[in-house]
C-alpha cells in the first residue's frame, strides 16, 4: 500500500506563484545593489592611481580610450563583486526557500 500525497490547495499554491516574482527581485537587489555600490568605488580607487592607456597586458594596450576602460572595468568589477556578493548571499541564507 503506498501513501497517497496530501491534498493540494490551489490558492496557497497560487499565492507561492505570485509571490515567486518578488522573492527573485528582492534576492537580486540585496546581490546586485551592494556589488554596484562596491564596482562604484573600487573603479574610483583604481582609476584615480591608475592611467587607463598605460594599462598593458602582454605588450597589448588594453584601451584607445580612457571611457572605453573605464566602462569594461565598471563591469569587470561588478561582476567580480557580484559573484562575491552571491556568495556570501547563499553562505549566509543558504538555498533554503523562505
Amino acid at each position: 500500500m503506498s501513501a497517497s500525497p496530501p491534498p493540494v490547495d490551489d490558492a496557497a499554491a497560487a499565492d507561492d506563484r505570485s509571490r515567486a516574482p518578488r522573492r527573485f527581485g528582492r534576492i537580486m537587489m540585496q546581490v546586485l545593489w551592494p556589488a554596484f555600490l562596491m564596482a562604484i568605488v573600487a573603479e574610483g580607487v583604481l582609476f584615480s592611481m591608475v592611467d587607463p592607456r598605460e594599462l598593458a597586458i602582454v605588450g597589448l594596450h588594453l584601451a584607445d580610450s580612457r571611457e572605453a576602460a573605464y566602462t569594461v572595468g565598471f563591469f569587470v568589477l561588478w561582476g567580480l563583486f557580484t559573484c562575491s556578493s552571491g556568495m556570501t548571499y547563499v553562505l549566509g541564507r543558504g538555498m533554503r526557500q523562505s
